[in-house]
C-alpha cells in the first residue's frame, strides 16, 4: 500500500512546478491579449489548451484533498480530470460558437463539461465495489444499485436528455428580459433541477435537508447573474452558471468547512491517515485556480 501513497505526481516539487508552468503560461494571456499575437487561431488554441488544462487541475486538485484519505491519491483519476478538460477545451477550440466568448466563460463551460463527462462516467458507466460507500456511486433507486449495464446507459442518456431539456426551456423566456434577469432566472432554474436529482439521489438515505436542497438554485443563480456580464448566449450562460456554482460550494461547504468528511463514505475518518495531512499539498493548485478565476472574471 505505501507504494501508491508515494506516487510522484502528488509530491510537491512536481505538483507545484507544474502549477507554477500553468499559472505563468495562464497570466500571459491574461496580460497580453490574444489581438497583439500574429497567428490569431493557433494563439486562440493555445490559450484554450491553457485554460482547459486549469480547469481540469481545479477539478482534479478538488477530488484529490477531498478523497485521498478515503482512498489514498490515485494518480489515473488525478489525470483523468486533466485529459477530459484538455479535450472538452480543443474541441471548444473547433466550435464557431466559442470565438465570441471570454475566456472567463470559457473556463467555466470547460470545468462544467468535464463535470459532466465525469459524473456520467462514474454513475452510469464505470463498475466498483460498494461496500466502502455509504451513498452508491453508481446509479441506483430506492432498493439498491442498478446493476443492468442498459438500464444504466439509458439512464445516462436521460441524464444528457434532462440537461438539453433544461437549455430548451430557458429558450421559452421573453427576448425583451434584461440579461442579468435572465442570468438569475436561468441559474436558479438549472440549479433547482440539480437540487431535485441531489435530493433522490442521497435523500432517501441522508434524509431530506432544505438548507442542502437551497444552496444549488441559490449559487447557481449567482453564478447566472455573474456569468451574464460577460456573456448572452444562453447555453454557454447556463453552462457558467453552473461551473461557478460547483466552485462555490465545493469551497464554502467543503473546503473550508472544519472537519469535512465526504458523505459518500461509510467511516468519516479515512484510513489512509498519512493523505489527511500530505493532502493540504493539493492546495496550492486548488488556490491558484480560483486566482485564475478571479483574474479572468475581472478582465
Amino acid at each position: 500500500m505505501s507504494g501508491r501513497t508515494s506516487i510522484w505526481i502528488a509530491d510537491p516539487p512536481f505538483l507545484w512546478t507544474a502549477t507554477f508552468l500553468l499559472a505563468a503560461s495562464a497570466i500571459s494571456f491574461l496580460i497580453w491579449p490574444l489581438s497583439t499575437f500574429h497567428i490569431a487561431i493557433q494563439s486562440r488554441t493555445i490559450a484554450l489548451a491553457t485554460i482547459g488544462a486549469l480547469a481540469g487541475l481545479h477539478g482534479a486538485s478538488y477530488g484529490a484533498y477531498k478523497d485521498s484519505p478515503h482512498e489514498s491519491f490515485l494518480a489515473r483519476r488525478f489525470l483523468r480530470e486533466l485529459v477530459i478538460a484538455l479535450g472538452i477545451a480543443f474541441f471548444l477550440a473547433s466550435m464557431s460558437a466559442s470565438a465570441s466568448q471570454c475566456f472567463f466563460i470559457l473556463f467555466l463551460t470547460i470545468f462544467t463539461l468535464t463535470r459532466v463527462v465525469t459524473e456520467f462516467w462514474k454513475l452510469f458507466v464505470r463498475v466498483e465495489p460498494q461496500q466502502d460507500f455509504r451513498i452508491p456511486t453508481q446509479f441506483h433507486y430506492v432498493r439498491g444499485v442498478v446493476n443492468r449495464r442498459w438500464l444504466r446507459l439509458l439512464a445516462g442518456a436521460g441524464f444528457l436528455a434532462s440537461i438539453y431539456g433544461m437549455y430548451c426551456l430557458f429558450t421559452l423566456l421573453p427576448h425583451g428580459l434584461p440579461n442579468l434577469v435572465r442570468g438569475l432566472m436561468v441559474g436558479a432554474g438549472f440549479g433547482l433541477t440539480e437540487a431535485i436529482a441531489g435530493a433522490y439521489k442521497d435523500g432517501t438515505i441522508e434524509g431530506f435537508s432544505t438548507v442542502k436542497f437551497l444552496k444549488s438554485p441559490v449559487f447557481c443563480a449567482i453564478g447566472g447573474f455573474i456569468a451574464a456580464f460577460h456573456t448572452q448566449h444562453l447555453g454557454f450562460l447556463m453552462l457558467a452558471a453552473y461551473g461557478t456554482n460547483r466552485m462555490m460550494l465545493e469551497l464554502f461547504f467543503k473546503i473550508l468547512a472544519p472537519g469535512y468528511a465526504p458523505g459518500k463514505f461509510r467511516s468519516m475518518t479515512g484510513s489512509f491517515t498519512e493523505w489527511t495531512e500530505r493532502r493540504t499539498y493539493f492546495l496550492l493548485p486548488y488556490g491558484v485556480t480560483w486566482l485564475f478565476w478571479l483574474g479572468l472574471l475581472l478582465q
